[in-house]
């Protein structure tokens, strides 16, 4: 594998258990993918994280840094609390600091806050106990983690990817915008985004106003970040992308819950869907059995050595592997 493209390399042990993870990134881009790995300070709980950016790196960024310390603060049962509260917060700040009362006395440039909105990110969270020996999962998006057992490696269990093309996030869709027709087109929302769920995205979220002329001042100010990049800006198009805009928020930033059993023997992956988009779940399960067996050091790196020999990714690719030392 190119090592020019591979953005993050790292490998550690953490207590009985070891990490390894993996970023590549196949275009000259930033990457826009990140990853967080935080401890309490007992040692007990460890949350990994996996966050999938997209219009930019900015919300993940952010997110990567915050979100883990505010879930450490709290029981696992708090865990869809933290993800909504978080993204409310920001929804939250862009409004205050773009109000249509303060800038009608001043028109200031866009606020960091402006800029956490115009990109998004969706974002998986791993929280284990190594006492309970146990991983509570909060999945808001389609980063994906897989357990299995290194004794049986095809008896899998996975989180669910939840996105515009996930039969079940259609049905929520429909459910809580009933009569709204062409929400999602090409297993797009709205025909442009594979979101459905995650952080920032505000252009989805943002109430509408009277006649919608509250959200389309809220984009003109969103849009700014589209001109500093060379893009069309997005109030250019805005009939294309809000023309069923009707009852937002569109976007969620509530997260799939649940929880895995992770016994002596059990395996992690949790990886982007960059990896997902190249690989099955058994084949990766099949690999990094075998990437154990031959003593590779970082099975992360072997995982995508392994996965890229015979494909190319064409997204980001963040890879975490955490096993029983």
């Amino acid at each position: 594998m190119s090592t020019r493209r591979r953005v993050a390399q790292e490998t550690r042990s953490i207590g009985q258990f070891k990490l390894s993870v993996v970023q590549f990134q196949p275009t000259d881009r930033p990457i826009e993918d990140r990853f967080s790995i935080s401890t309490s300070l007992d040692e007990r709980r460890l949350i990994l994280g996996v966050y999938d950016g997209h219009g930019g790196a900015h919300t993940a960024e952010h997110v990567s840094k915050t979100l883990p310390q505010a879930l450490l603060a709290s029981p696992p049962s708090k865990h869809a609390e933290i993800f909504q509260d978080l993204d409310q917060t920001l929804l939250n700040n862009f409004r205050e600091e773009h109000s249509f009362f303060r800038t009608i006395i001043s028109k200031p440039p866009p606020t960091e806050s402006a800029r956490l909105l115009r990109s998004g990110c969706m974002a998986l969270v791993l929280d284990l106990d190594s006492e309970a020996r146990s991983i509570h999962y909060a999945n808001a998006g389609d980063c994906r983690a897989l357990a299995f057992d290194l004794a049986d490696p095809l008896a899998l269990q996975q989180t669910t990817d939840l996105n515009a093309k996930s039969t079940s996030e259609q049905e929520r869709l429909q459910r809580e915008h009933p009569g709204e027709s062409q929400l999602v087109v090409g297993g797009r929302l709205f025909g442009k985004l594979m979101s459905t769920r995650g952080f920032g995205d505000g252009y989805y979220k943002l109430p509408r106003g009277l006649n919608g002329w509250q959200h389309r001042r809220y984009v003109d100010i969103l849009s700014s970040f589209d001109l500093e990049s060379g893009k069309v800006a997005m109030s250019a198009q805005y009939d294309s992308y809000f023309y069923g805009y009707r009852t937002p928020p569109y976007i969620t930033a509530t997260p799939d819950v649940g929880v895995f059993q992770f016994d002596e023997g059990k395996v992690l992956v949790a990886a982007s869907d960059g990896l997902w988009d190249l690989a099955s779940n058994e084949e990766i399960a099949i690999i990094v059995k075998a990437g154990i067996e031959s003593g590779a050091e970082s099975l992360a790196s072997y995982v995508l050595d392994t996965v890229m020999e015979s494909r190319n990714p064409g997204d980001d690719v963040t890879v975490l592997v955490f096993h029983y030392q």
